[in-house]
């Protein structure tokens, strides 16, 4: 008997240049739709906000550009502003510090001033946000 070997199919090699000119067209397609996109105007300062720590906000003491403390949307005198912290500090079971959120525009005399005046108050804790500088 004799045997006879089945033909042999030569195969295909693969064709990947469809594949390279997808992933090409991608590229372009992701590079130009980037471009697209307007640019921030950069003469605008944009708003940031003064309270960091989503907790806190309502417990925060702001000191405006004239000196004007607030606490919680109302001005009122020092004494009373320390009063209320030394509420909160009853309540809590570990002591917290004052939270301090100061305007820009107030000079930093006047700043040390009315933290000074704190600390002689009675508040001995104190915390001062800042905005972390642009880079």
């Amino acid at each position: 008997m004799m045997r006879i070997a089945p033909a042999r199919t030569s195969r295909k090699p693969e064709n990947t240049v469809a594949l390279i000119n997808v992933v090409f067209l991608m590229l372009i397609f992701f590079l130009v739709a980037g471009t697209l996109a307007p640019a921030p105007d950069g003469d605008v300062d944009f708003i940031t906000l003064a309270a960091t720590d989503p907790a806190a906000p309502p417990d925060m003491l702001f000191i405006r550009a004239d000196g004007t403390l607030t606490w919680r949307g109302e001005a009122l005198p020092l004494t009373d502003h320390v009063l209320r912290w030394q509420g909160l500090q009853a309540g809590a079971p570990e002591p917290r510090p004052l939270r301090i959120a100061a305007d820009r525009l107030l000079p930093a005399v006047d700043l040390l001033d009315r933290l000074d005046e704190l600390r002689r108050a009675g508040v001995d804790g104190i915390v001062l946000l800042v905005e972390r500088g642009r880079e």
